[in-house]
């Protein structure tokens, strides 16, 4: 099939159309979103992937739009995208929460480095923390089921046919949850590490009153701190997956997917 400038140029505002729903998606996901990314690397992977998907969803567009119909509708589109991206990266921002609930634990919270990714503070611990799981996320092929996640919803949600309803607000309720349980889940078994050791360092003081147990007692927190964090991480992979594979499920249930077709490696 032959396509002439004319018919490209017809087709420029169904393809605004599809960019619009990638590109909310891009601007707020995990991994598509990271400023560690170029722009232009950004930019030109969801070009591409627009290209690919609108011959196949090109005839959902009307045959005649304005550019206020356009410029409307794609605010509709990228709340798609949007919802989707934003949802998963709740999810790994409690992770991170996690890691500085560790931190401040441990005393080290005041150890903050500079983020040039988010031009702001970041607890080392949460970072740690953040960094670990994204790379699980990527292990897993969470990108590419979030993508997927995006793709599938052209079949449900055709062009210019959204409408927004409650669902969107309880699925980002229901993300925000699931993030706070997980963070404080990975922060457990560090927590409960620092207070046997606080309860042992209690103890120590009282049968040795000549020693500094301010001093000792910061050392011994934060190599107990690092080393049950260290052990947490490296067997958190269960919990991270199974949540991932709920939120998914819970993304594809709110746009009416099927949410068995999450594409997650487990």
């Amino acid at each position: 099939m032959s396509w002439s400038l004319f018919d490209i140029l017809l087709s420029l505002p169904a393809y605004a159309l599809v960019l619009f729903r990638l590109s909310g998606f891009a601007l707020v996901a995990p991994v598509y979103g990271s400023t560690a990314i170029p722009v232009r690397a950004r930019g030109a992977v969801i070009l591409v992937v627009a290209a690919m998907i609108f011959p196949l969803v090109s005839s959902q567009a009307p045959k005649e739009m304005t550019l206020t119909g356009v410029v409307v509708g794609g605010v509709g589109e990228m709340m798609i995208g949007a919802a989707i991206g934003l949802s998963l990266s709740i999810l790994l921002i409690g992770a991170e929460v996690g890691g500085k609930v560790v931190g401040q634990q441990a005393g080290l919270i005041l150890g903050q480095v500079f983020d040039p990714m988010r031009n702001q503070q970041a607890s080392i611990v949460g970072q740690i923390y953040a960094i670990t799981l994204t790379l699980m996320f990527l292990l897993a092929g969470g990108h590419r089921a979030a993508m997927a996640a995006v793709l599938d919803t052209y079949t449900v949600i055709p062009l210019l046919s959204f409408k927004f309803d409650d669902s969107i607000i309880l699925l980002l309720i229901e993300m925000l949850t699931a993030a706070f349980i997980m963070g404080l889940r990975l922060a457990a078994p560090v927590t409960i590490a620092l207070f046997l050791t606080a309860t042992a360092l209690g103890f120590l003081s009282r049968t040795m009153p000549q020693m500094n147990i301010l001093s000792v007692g910061f050392l011994i927190r934060v190599c107990v701190a690092l080393g049950v964090a260290s052990i947490a991480l490296s067997g958190c992979q269960d919990l991270f997956l199974n949540a991932i594979w709920d939120a998914l499920e819970l993304i594809r249930s709110a746009f009416g997917l099927d949410p068995s077709r999450t594409g997650l490696v487990t």
